[in-house]
């Protein structure tokens, strides 16, 4: 089976994982771990890229902070009416859609030519991970059966502390390399491939 198919076109809703092979429920899980652990990359990257975009720009303190916290006001702003959406219009397809958001953000973070521009892409990227959570929590919990749930869920959100690390890790060793904008083309390329598949 496909793992692009929507969960209503895998399943239906009242049948639970009843008719979910254990191949399916293990490729939606990799997706979606693997997405997880994007949205916390493009996310968290911006903290090690600070030193850099500060001697370059000159900014103060507070826009850097600000460039950290739009992600997060966005999110919280529009978590639950975006989940709203990814409910009717169908999981997988939002989930897709808000993977190529975040991540062409994040890209677009690394094209940015001034502080304004990259508080915009910032803005992006939590305006394509505010749902994230929720509807690939949802996607895993369709697809699962109820006594793998809390571990297969469990999984999933540690891919946010991962992602987290992983961030300021693998950011801080490619902008030392090749300059902070080469750092969040690294990071945000691997999502697109990912929301492709």
């Amino acid at each position: 089976m496909n793992p692009s198919l929507s969960a209503a076109q895998a399943i239906p809703i009242s049948a639970g994982s009843d008719h979910v092979t254990r191949p399916y429920a293990w490729a939606v899980f990799a997706l979606t771990f693997g997405l997880m652990l994007s949205d916390y990359l493009s996310r968290q990257v911006i903290g090690a890229v600070m030193p850099a975009l500060q001697a370059e720009w000159s900014l103060l303190d507070s826009q850097l902070a600000m460039l950290v916290s739009v992600v997060s006001l966005v999110v919280g702003v529009l978590a639950i009416p975006i989940s709203l959406v990814a409910d009717r219009w169908g999981r997988v397809k939002s989930i897709t859609l808000m993977a190529f958001v975040w991540c062409l953000a994040t890209v677009a973070c690394g094209l940015a030519q001034s502080y304004g521009q990259l508080l915009w892409a910032r803005a992006f990227v939590g305006l394509g991970e505010a749902a994230y959570g929720a509807a690939g929590g949802a996607l895993l919990a369709h697809v699962f059966p109820a006594r793998q749930r809390a571990t297969v869920l469990g999984a999933f959100l540690s891919a946010g502390l991962f992602g987290s690390v992983l961030g300021v890790v693998l950011g801080g060793t490619v902008a030392a390399q090749s300059g902070w904008r080469m750092a969040f083309f690294v990071v945000g390329a691997p999502g697109l491939l990912l929301a492709l598949i």
